[in-house]
């Protein structure tokens, strides 16, 4: 028995031996250099990083081209796995990685053509944005190359040898997320879908209620396809569209006497966060705040004299146009009374398994690229659409990103963000004068039918574009009235200016809240900026429930669901047994109002999106204030089911979806009504690429535990249409708080963490942060850096 134990103590030694090693080896001997001095090539002088202990890095350098090398040697620290994933995502090379299942998801991004537009950009700018481009780039570089041999744990599960980082890779993730943030061509066709389903005029029944219209131009089956977004995909696409809050307040009405600004930013919940979160000081730079890993500088912060936050603005920035196509002969269309011939790029994409790299050709129109959406040829074909995109033209990103970091006057900063081009957002700024303001950010069409709901008959030169706004005469004011600006993707209206800018805005709802607690609050603070990023109030469930208020349920389980939301509180908190109530009958009304009209369009009307990299449209938010609209007329057409020939009402849809709601709460969450908690729906699990691989979930993944809120409350989340609860659309992905004040006031939190790399200590710390919506401070003063830093990096030029 003795012999027993120690063979089995031996081997559990053992066992644990390789274990400590292997961890050791794979996770922890990757983990960057946080204290102590690195010598590297390129300084020209010594450069200092402070780290606090939420691993917030604070570079001080003497030059630019320092700092800015420093900043790409320091993210990379932190995320060069993620920046290496998102430049393939970017670039249309995940194929090369993860093999056949990312092949339809490349060809898009191929036919998208980001890297194409990144490289005209480059080629147009200035040789001070491309030499911060340089910077940054040899940056990056200077850590792969004392890394080589110790990357990132994931480099070696998918075998990686990354490239050199090139300033395209950087710009070429900018026209990414300018994709993310302008998406509106997903919900023209969706339009589109909707007047080929039901004839025009009943689908202006619909598009009426939300203020848009049906297309003109009438598109064949054959016009477009699509591939439906697969998981394996799906975990390569951490920005698949979002929305966004941002507000400040002016000094006359906060209790410091000067301005406060607030920004949150709602983006699908990865492993590691969108955002990285430094501090930059050298060369005439003194700028805090979030950049995006592998691209240089900060998106949105402060610096010594003004703060800024953003929200995508929705802005209409693309086009589809129907384009006649000649059947035998590929890549010729019409246009007007003559054919043309498209550009056709080659664009050899390499997969994972194949000996040779499958050969997809882009075709790009007058318009621009063609969009085979699932890879299929055009020969053939009558009919295909292709998409005008303000950002395929060379925009400006690093020549006004700069001035706005430097900006020195909320005047300096509202000049460089009216210049601003994609993507395209709302900036809402202050200075330490006391000046508050809002400016819109992007390149506005001037469209010959002023407006832009295609798709457009691009054969006949329909609606082709007369140029953009000028930047003088974009949307911008200061010093408000009310004493406050607020965003949050929603319709700005500003007087005297009459350019169309878009139909597919979000609902107005997180917005109106946060007016009105703004507009009752006499003096806000910091704490009350907190309580309003927490805020779980819902809107529309106001109207929602005054529609039904009245409803006499006639079934027990429909009565007893009756009692639960006439006694909600409106607030979708974890624990609200009324919000998962309501979530899941709203679902259902839906689905029994639409499903027999729209058959297999209606996820697409319910907010499915086309492709893998955008799973959500616009219409999840435009389909639900269709049905509230509807629920104001009873007697509607649209419930009645024209399945059955009974004429059904909205009462009698009610009542069924009352009891298919009951029948569901039961079956998920048990039959005691105390346990239909909408955050034990609402679950939140927060993915890294490799977490889709049990048991790698179980590793890299963090959650699952429950969330909150709903498109519609300022403490926004969302889901994917359909049955499926769980917090897998987006959420808020960071949370600051800008004091101009004293901006060693200042909060921030981003979520998961600093650091994407296993085993660091910042991997996830922040997470009990967002869970809590509470912030870490955001120390800016050189005197607080020094004094709260945790670890300290010398980064030197070589001895000599």
């Amino acid at each position: 028995m003795r012999k027993f134990f120690y063979i089995a103590g031996g081997l559990l030694f053992t066992i644990l031996l390789v274990f400590g090693f292997l961890s050791y080896y794979f996770i922890f001997r990757p983990l960057p250099t946080t204290e102590g001095t690195i010598e590297l090539a390129g300084f020209s002088a010594p450069v200092k990083v402070f780290r606090d202990r939420w691993g917030v890095p604070h570079l001080y350098a003497e030059t630019e081209h320092d700092l800015l090398f420093a900043q790409g040697f320091v993210q990379a620290q932190d995320r060069m796995w993620q920046m290496e994933a998102n430049r393939r995502l970017a670039a249309g090379r995940l194929s090369e990685m993860i093999g056949e299942d990312a092949l339809d998801l490349d060809r898009l991004l191929r036919t998208l053509g980001f890297v194409r537009a990144a490289a005209r950009e480059i080629a147009a700018a200035d040789p001070h944005s491309r030499a911060l481009l340089e910077a940054f780039s040899a940056g990056v570089n200077a850590y792969l190359q004392r890394h080589r041999g110790n990357l990132p744990l994931e480099f070696r599960v998918l075998g990686v040898d990354p490239e050199p980082w090139r300033p395209v890779d950087s710009l070429a993730w900018g026209k990414f997320m300018a994709f993310m943030g302008g998406k509106n061509w997903q919900e023209e066709l969706v339009r589109a879908m909707l007047a080929n389903k039901l004839g025009a005029g009943r689908a202006a029944e619909l598009l009426n209620r939300i203020g848009s219209a049906a297309p003109s131009a009438a598109i064949s089956g054959s016009a477009v396809s699509w591939s439906d977004p697969a998981p394996a995909a799906l975990a390569w696409t951490p920005a698949g569209g979002g929305g966004s809050n941002n507000w400040v307040v002016h000094g006359s009405k906060t209790a410091s006497g000067a301005p406060l600004l607030a920004n949150d930013m709602h983006l699908p919940l990865r492993v590691p966060s969108i955002w990285y979160e430094m501090h930059l000081n050298g060369g005439g730079l003194d700028v805090i705040g979030l950049s995006l890993a592998g691209v240089p500088l900060i998106v949105a912060g402060h610096n010594p004299d003004v703060a800024w936050g953003i929200t995508f603005a929705y802005i209409d920035n693309q086009d589809l146009y129907v384009e006649h196509l000649d059947p035998t002969d590929s890549g010729r269309y019409r246009y007007r009374d003559k054919w043309l011939r498209a550009a056709s790029i080659q664009e050899p994409i390499r997969v994972k398994g194949r000996a040779e790299p499958v050969i997809h050709r882009v075709w790009e129109t007058r318009h621009g690229p063609i969009l085979n959406l699932a890879g299929e040829k055009i020969d053939g074909r009558s009919q295909a659409l292709a998409i005008r995109w303000t950002a395929h033209d060379p925009g400006n990103m690093m020549e006004n990103l700069y001035p706005m970091n430097r900006a020195s006057s909320a005047e300096e900063f509202c000049a460089a963000a009216s210049r601003w081009t994609e993507p395209a957002v709302n900036f809402v700024f202050a200075d330490t004068g006391g000046t508050v303001g809002y400016a819109l950010g992007a390149r506005v069409p001037i469209r010959e039918l002023g407006h832009g709901r295609g798709p457009f008959a691009g054969w006949r030169g329909e609606n082709e574009w007369k140029g953009t706004v000028p930047s003088q005469e974009m949307p911008h004011f200061q010093n408000p009235e009310n004493g406050f600006v607020a965003t949050a993707n929603n319709p700005i209206r500003i007087d005297g200016f009459g350019t169309y800018l878009s139909d597919d805005f979000a609902p107005g709802y997180r917005a109106a809240r946060i007016e009105q607690v703004l507009a009752e609050t006499e003096k806000a603070s910091a704490s009350t900026f907190r309580d309003l990023q927490a805020d779980l109030f819902c809107p529309p469930a106001g109207p929602f429930l005054d529609a039904i208020r009245d409803f006499k349920a006639r079934s027990a389980a429909a009565k007893r669901l009756m009692e639960l939301l006439l006694s909600w509180d409106r607030r979708l908190g974890p624990e609200s047994v009324g919000g998962a109530v309501y979530m899941v009958l709203f679902h259902r009304l839906l689905e029994n109002t639409f499903r027999d009209d729209l058959e297999d369009l209606t996820e697409r009307f319910f907010g499915v999106g086309l492709t893998a990299v955008q799973p959500l449209n616009r219409f999840s938010g435009h389909s639900r204030v269709i049905l509230h609209s509807l629920m104001q007329e009873p007697g509607s057409p649209w419930f009645d089911d024209i399945r059955t020939p009974e004429r059904e009402t909205l009462g009698i849809v009610l009542e069924k979806s009352l009891e298919e709601t009951a029948v569901f709460l039961e079956q998920r969450l048990g039959k005691d009504p105390a346990s239909w908690q909408w955050g034990r729906l609402h679950q939140v699990e927060m993915a890294h690429p490799l977490g889709r691989v049990k048991p790698l979930n179980r590793i890299f993944n963090i959650g699952p535990f429950p969330g909150d809120g709903h498109f519609s409350t300022v403490a926004q989340s969302s889901v994917m249409p359909g049955m499926d609860f769980s917090l897998n659309g987006w959420a808020v992905s960071n949370r600051h708080i800008f004091d101009p004040k004293d901006w060693d006031r200042s909060l921030a939190s981003i979520v998961p963490g600093q650091s994407g790399m296993l085993g660091s200590r910042h991997y996830r710390d922040q997470v009990d942060l967002w869970k809590k919506v509470d912030h870490h401070p955001l120390y800016f003063s050189r005197e607080k850096v020094e004094k709260e830093a945790k670890q300290v990096l010398n980064l030197i030029p070589p001895s000599q």
